[in-house]
C-alpha cells in the first residue's frame, strides 16, 4: 500500500501544472467577505428567476457584480466541500477531510487561504458554520480552518430551527476588533437553509404554496410544496443578513473595496439533491461584487469550481498561490467586462463524492462516484454499482423522526417521507431517490436539465459517452485523484477509521 508520505508527494508533483503566480497590483488590498449558505440549490435565489425565494441581498451582489450561471461545487456534501474552498483544492486530495464527520488532515500540511492571509496581515474570522462537521482539534491548529469563531452575539430566531446566531451583529463585531486600516476576510457560514426545518413556517410567513416550483423529480404533492416552502423562508432569513452585512460595509465606506461572493455549499436536502451529483446537487448559486474592479451587470457561463475561489483570493491579494491548489482564479473573468462565455477553455467541471453520512452503510462504508459536466452533458460513474447510493434499508443508524428508517444519504423530512409512503402508487420517484444506479449513467442537458432519463447505453451517444469518460480520467490522473491513480486504499482507510464524528463529539464544529 502506498504511505500517506508517498500520496503527499505525488500530489505536489500533479499540481504543479495548476500554479500560479499572483498579478495583484500595488494597490490597497481588498477585504474579502466570503457567505456561503448550508444546502441551497441553483436557481434558488431571485436573480435566477425564482418566484418563491426572496433574496434582494443576493440580487444586489448579483445585479452590482457578476451572476454566474455554471458554478459547481467540488463535492456536494458539507465538510468536503468547505475543506476544497479553503484549500482550492479538489475534494479527493484532502486525505482524512475527504469525506464527512472526520477530521482535518492529521499533519496539518494543507495551505489554506485563511492561513496565507493571515500570515499576510488580514485580520480573519467566521461566524456561522465554518469548516465542518468535523473534527479540527487533532491536528493541533488553534482555531478552525475557516478561521477564529464570532459567534457570542445571538438573537431570538424565527422558528425552533433557525440558528440563534445573530450573523451581521457578529460580523460587525468582527469588524471591530481589527487593528486600523488592516484588511479583512471574513467567512459567513449561514447555517440556513439546513434540515431540520419548521413546519409550516414558510406559508405562515406568505409564501404562497401556488408559487412554488416543484422540480420534476420530486411529487407535486401538498406535503411537498409546503416543504419546499418552509426551505425557501430560511434562505429568505440568511439573505437578510447578508443584507444588513452589505449596509455596514457601505456604511463604513468598505463595500466597494470588499470581494463579495455568494454561494451554497451543496444542494437543498431533498432526495435527488445534496450528496447527489445530479444537477440540485452540485450546481450552485453565485454572485460576486467588487466595486469598480468588476464591471456590473454582468452573466457568465464559464464553468467554475469551489476550487478556484483560494487562489482568487490568493491573487486579489497578492500573496502567493501554493502549488497545491487545483483551482484556478477567477481573476481574468472578474477583470473582462464582457458576459456570456469568457475563457474558452473553462467548459466543464469535474466534481465526485466519496461519503456523506457515515451511519449509511455499515462500517461508515461510502460510496464514491465522479462525474463531469458539460454545457451539453452530465457524465456520473459510480465507482461501486452493487452498492446502496443513498444507504441501506434499513440503515445501521438512523434518526427516530426518519420514518423511512434509512437511506441516510438524503435527510428526513415530509418530502422524503411522502417518497418513501407513496413508492407503490408513485414507484417512479422512489426510484429515481432511492434506487440502486449502474455503473455509468449519461444526461442530456438542453433535453433533460434535471437528469431524470440516462441515457447511457443509447448507442446514438457512444461517442459523446467515451469521450467525456476519457476527459473525466485524465482530469483525475492529472490531480492524483486516489481512485484513478491506483491509491483507492487511502480513501477506504478514512472511511474504517473515522466512521463517525459528529454532534456527539464536544470538540466537532457546529454540524446542524
Amino acid at each position: 500500500m502506498p504511505t500517506r508520505r508517498a500520496f503527499l508527494q505525488q500530489l505536489s508533483v500533479a499540481a504543479a501544472p495548476f500554479a500560479f503566480t499572483s498579478c495583484a497590483s500595488a494597490a490597497k488590498p481588498p477585504n474579502i467577505l466570503f457567505c456561503i449558505s448550508d444546502d441551497q440549490s441553483y436557481p434558488h435565489a431571485g436573480a435566477y428567476g425564482s418566484r418563491f425565494v426572496k433574496t434582494p441581498a443576493f440580487d444586489r451582489v448579483a445585479a452590482e457584480g457578476i451572476l454566474f450561471q455554471n458554478s459547481f461545487v467540488s463535492t456536494p456534501s458539507c465538510c468536503p466541500s468547505r475543506g476544497s474552498v479553503l484549500s482550492g483544492q479538489d475534494f479527493y486530495r484532502l486525505r482524512e477531510a475527504s469525506m464527512n464527520h472526520t477530521i482535518w488532515p492529521i499533519e496539518n500540511d494543507v495551505p489554506l487561504y485563511t492561513d496565507l492571509l493571515a500570515e499576510a496581515g488580514y485580520h480573519v474570522g467566521f461566524s456561522g458554520k465554518g469548516w465542518g462537521p468535523g473534527n479540527w482539534q487533532l491536528s493541533g491548529r488553534e482555531h478552525s480552518p475557516s478561521g477564529p469563531v464570532y459567534n457570542d452575539i445571538k438573537l431570538d430566531p424565527p422558528g425552533e430551527f433557525i440558528s440563534p446566531i445573530d450573523y451581521a451583529a457578529n460580523f460587525e463585531n468582527f469588524l471591530d476588533e481589527r487593528q486600523e486600516d488592516a484588511p479583512f476576510c471574513f467567512w459567513a457560514g449561514f447555517i440556513e437553509p439546513h434540515r431540520e426545518l419548521d413546519d409550516g413556517i414558510g406559508v405562515r410567513n406568505g409564501i404562497q404554496l401556488e408559487d412554488v416550483e416543484v422540480p420534476g423529480f420530486l411529487p407535486d404533492a401538498p406535503e411537498v410544496r409546503g416543504d419546499i416552502a418552509d426551505y425557501a423562508f430560511e434562505i429568505d432569513h440568511f439573505d437578510s443578513h447578508l443584507g444588513r452585512m452589505l449596509a455596514l460595509l457601505e456604511e463604513r465606506g468598505e463595500l466597494d473595496n470588499t470581494i463579495v461572493v455568494v454561494t451554497s455549499d451543496n444542494g437543498m436536502a431533498f432526495p435527488r439533491a445534496k450528496a447527489s451529483v445530479y444537477e440540485y446537487g452540485a450546481h450552485m448559486p453565485l454572485a460576486i461584487r467588487w466595486g469598480a474592479r468588476v464591471a456590473p451587470g454582468r452573466t457568465v457561463d464559464d464553468f467554475i469550481s469551489h476550487r478556484d475561489f483560494a487562489p482568487t483570493f490568493l491573487e486579489a491579494a497578492g500573496v502567493s498561490i501554493p502549488a497545491d491548489m487545483t483551482g484556478r482564479s477567477l481573476m481574468p473573468i472578474l477583470a473582462s467586462k464582457d458576459s456570456g462565455q469568457i475563457d474558452p477553455s473553462r467548459d466543464h467541471a469535474v466534481f465526485g463524492i466519496e461519503r456523506h453520512f457515515p451511519g449509511s452503510r455499515p462500517d461508515g462504508a461510502g460510496y464514491p462516484i465522479r462525474a463531469i459536466r458539460t454545457a451539453d452533458y452530465l457524465y456520473i460513474r459510480n465507482i461501486p454499482p452493487e452498492a446502496t447510493p443513498v444507504g441501506d434499508h434499513p440503515g445501521p443508524s438512523w434518526p427516530a423522526s426518519d420514518t423511512t428508517g434509512g437511506f441516510g444519504d438524503t435527510d428526513g423530512g415530509p418530502t422524503k417521507t411522502y417518497i418513501w409512503e407513496h413508492r407503490q402508487d408513485q414507484p417512479r420517484y422512489a426510484e429515481m431517490a432511492f434506487a440502486k444506479r449502474p455503473a455509468e449513467e449519461l444526461y442530456s442537458v438542453h433535453d433533460d436539465p434535471l437528469d431524470m432519463a440516462n441515457r447511457a447505453s443509447d448507442p446514438e451517444l457512444g461517442g459523446i459517452k467515451t469521450k467525456l469518460s476519457t476527459q473525466l480520467d485524465a482530469y483525475l490522473t492529472a490531480t492524483a485523484d486516489p481512485r484513478a491513480t491506483g491509491n483507492a486504499a487511502l480513501l477506504d482507510s478514512v472511511m474504517l477509521k473515522y466512521p463517525y464524528l459528529g454532534t456527539n463529539n464536544p470538540t466537532t464544529e457546529q454540524s446542524r
